[in-house]
């Protein structure tokens, strides 16, 4: 990482650490793990687990988070990469970690204690140690919300058109 961006991450993780803790808004309703499967997008990358918020509650974060100060980022690409716009906030904050790992079927389903898997889905609940590389305790307390508007995109997409 060259030493002009490797600074800026370093200065963006400073100000994540002294920003006041937001009052999240609680996590329910939360439909229980036996109603939720992980799905498998990108073998041993990306799981998805669709519906682990109720429409009501993504609305209530929808609002919540609009409410945020994100900031704009603009981070310089390294070759042969997309310029990436956004607006972002980001805040160190275990205990909405916890909340979110274990008030939602979330922890169940990722460590296989739930009814997370479908019958005939190739990802096998003794196979989710592999898939996460070892076992999972938690999630990270670092937690990034990101929006990408469509002025975002629309200037995503002639910044990089004007860069070739």
């Amino acid at each position: 990482m060259p030493v002009k961006r490797k600074k800026a991450v370093v200065e963006s993780n400073r100000k994540a650490l002294d920003q006041p803790l937001p009052k999240w808004p609680l996590l329910t309703p939360v439909l229980p793990s036996m109603d939720l499967h992980l799905e498998t997008l990108l073998p041993d990358q990306i799981l998805l687990i669709r519906n682990l918020f109720t429409s009501t509650l993504c609305r209530n974060y929808v609002s919540f988070l609009s409410s945020l100060p994100l900031n704009t980022t603009k981070i310089q690409p390294k070759r042969d990469e997309a310029l990436r716009l956004n607006d972002r906030f980001q805040i160190e904050d275990s205990s909405f970690a916890g909340m979110l790992w274990s008030g939602t079927a979330l922890r169940d389903l990722v460590t296989g204690s739930g009814h997370g898997l479908p019958d005939g889905d190739e990802l096998e609940h003794q196979d989710l140690e592999k898939v996460f590389g070892g076992k999972v305790l938690g999630l990270n307390p670092r937690i990034r919300i990101y929006r990408y508007s469509s002025v975002l995109s629309l200037q995503n997409k002639i910044e990089i058109e004007a860069e070739y």
